[in-house]
């Protein structure tokens, strides 16, 4: 499996199935901007949460090919095995789909996430053990707490600054590496110290 991170800002994306499964996956995919369309006979209270708050679209239908063959991404979340096997047929080499059941069907797998603030890391085993994908993400979780939001803030803020400065390439390079450096994690007046450094002296 080749990993990428993916934007899916404005795109359709279709979850057959609406049940607890699909509904835990439809969070991350409305988090990353994507229009979400749900088809399903019965959707769980969940879904209708969703629906009423107007976050997503419902289609209370049994799943044809016309409801997701414009679809971007696709994730197949019913309790039927023969059904997630037909939509599974029915998509195209160009869509993204990915069927929950079987980790041999599809095209892409769903990594255990940790994210804190612009900071993700994603675990996968390739389908061999999800449980152990959430095992190593939680373990990562109390390696990488929260303060990492606000450190990856202070890393966006100087790296803009840094871009778009007078240094050379050289002494950019050194500047970026400094940044990252512990004492800056651990010291909100030492970050601050380093911003004023890379901000240009104004003339007397």
């Amino acid at each position: 499996m080749y990993p990428i991170t993916l934007n899916i800002a404005n795109k359709k994306c279709v979850i057959i199935g609406g049940g607890k499964i699909g509904y835990l996956k439809a969070g991350p995919l409305l988090e990353a901007g994507a229009e979400v369309t749900v088809v399903s006979p019965e959707i769980c209270e969940g879904f209708q949460l969703l629906e009423k708050e107007g976050k997503v679209r419902v289609l209370l239908k049994e799943v044809e090919e016309t409801d997701y063959k414009d679809a971007f991404l696709i994730i197949v979340a019913t309790n039927s095995t023969l059904v997630n096997e037909r939509v599974y047929e029915n998509t195209s080499q160009s869509q993204l789909v990915n069927v929950i059941s079987n980790h041999e069907l599809g095209n892409f797998h769903i990594p255990a996430t940790l994210n804190r603030g612009m900071l993700s890391i994603s675990v996968s085993t390739n389908g061999a053990s999800p449980t152990l994908a959430k095992k190593i993400r939680n373990d990562l979780g109390e390696v990488y707490d929260e303060s990492f939001e606000e450190y990856l803030e202070y890393l966006f803020e100087a790296r803009m600054i840094i871009k778009k400065s007078s240094f050379s390439k050289e002494a950019k390079s050194k500047l970026l590496k400094e940044s990252i450096e512990d004492v800056y994690k651990y010291s909100l007046k030492e970050r601050y110290r380093f911003l004023a450094r890379l901000l240009p002296v104004e003339a007397e």
